[in-house]
């Protein structure tokens, strides 16, 4: 049985082709969806000063709102808009952090050909999508050991450059015998691009995927840093009674010289309605960045309980402790509702 709203985002579905003008009758239609989080509990990394207490967003998906375009042009010709907003619901402010963007996960057009699809806008990185797709809590940047250490702040933010970027176009090619490449790159007009490539494999229950990605400017750049690269391998198998998680990544920073290497691995079980998700992810950092070597140990459970089709319940814990800091502890329950 597969998990109810794990979310596990698909891959982005974007090509370049020879665009050429297809006359039809064309058919059209405009939906509205999202994910609404709500979790209360403590939330504490290694090394904060104190915990975070009270009724927070997102404890297992970040909670947005989209709107998705699209028009059938025919011959397997199609062209979509998305605009996706996400929302603090524990406040009801708009983005995710104060000043953050109104549209700030996705807002976008593109053209679908039976050769592949041209994306353009504010676009979800290769990257966000993979390391969803590689770890049992894939969207869950509270709880999941991946996505903690990987994106947020207060677990160290391994990764440099948003989740999502500016000024982007994407291509990725149609499946050919389970494979498809994608390849993004930003264009703001400065000089500084940033650029991602991927190949991904699927096939029945295995799924596995190679990105690199260059980042050299976004969320999380420190004055004098010139650049960050990731190489990131993972892969996931079903085996029906559970499914195994597995990946590994390596970054350096230009200038500083500093590194991090990061093992993950996990399983999600179900019984039931009641599934099971369980990880761990190990973060060695030995040089660079002024400091001595440092380690990171990151480990996460949760039970999601399925109330319907559309509304789940979990309860979550994540264990954190830097080599030079303390043991932290994070644990939460809520409700999440998908429509």
């Amino acid at each position: 049985m597969k998990k109810p709203f794990l979310f596990r985002f698909s891959s982005i579905s974007l090509a370049l082709s020879a665009i050429i003008p297809v006359a039809a009758h064309a058919q059209s239609s405009v939906a509205v969806y999202g994910i609404l989080d709500a979790v209360v509990g403590s939330f504490k990394g290694s090394g904060d000063p104190a915990a975070t207490v009270g009724l927070l967003n997102g404890g297992q998906t970040t909670s947005f709102v989209g709107m998705r375009g699209t028009e059938d042009l025919g011959g397997g010709y199609k062209a979509d808009f998305v605009l996706e907003e996400y929302i603090l619901l524990n406040t009801g402010q708009a983005g995710r952090f104060a000043g953050d963007a109104q549209y700030s996960r996705n807002a976008y057009v593109d053209l679908s050909t039976p050769y592949g699809t041209l994306r353009m806008g504010r676009l979800v990185t290769p990257l966000f999508y993979i390391t969803a797709k590689t770890n049992p809590m894939p969207g869950s940047y509270r709880f999941s050991p991946l996505q903690t250490v990987t994106w947020i702040a207060d677990y160290g933010r391994n990764v440099w450059g948003d989740t999502g970027w500016d000024d982007a176009i994407l291509y990725e090619s149609p499946s050919i015998d389970g494979f498809k490449f994608s390849v993004q790159e930003t264009l703001p007009g400065t000089g500084a691009h940033n650029q991602s490539a991927s190949v991904e494999y699927s096939n029945g229950p295995l799924y596995l995927a190679a990105l690199v990605q260059r980042v050299k400017y976004g969320l999380g750049f420190l004055p004098g840093i010139e650049r960050q690269d990731t190489y990131y391998f993972g892969g996931s198998y079903d085996l029906q009674y559970a499914k195994l998680y597995a990946s590994y990544y390596h970054n350096a920073e230009s200038n500083d010289g500093q590194i991090h290497n990061v093992y993950q691995s996990g399983v999600s079980i179900p019984f039931g309605s009641l599934v099971l998700d369980v990880a761990y992810s190990r973060t060695d950092t030995p040089v660079g960045g002024g400091t001595t070597g440092y380690f990171r140990n990151t480990a996460g459970v949760t039970f999601d309980y399925a109330l319907s089709t559309r509304t789940d319940i979990y309860a979550s814990y994540l264990y954190d402790k830097l080599s030079i800091a303390g043991t932290a502890n994070s644990f939460g329950v809520g409700i999440r509702h998908a429509f």
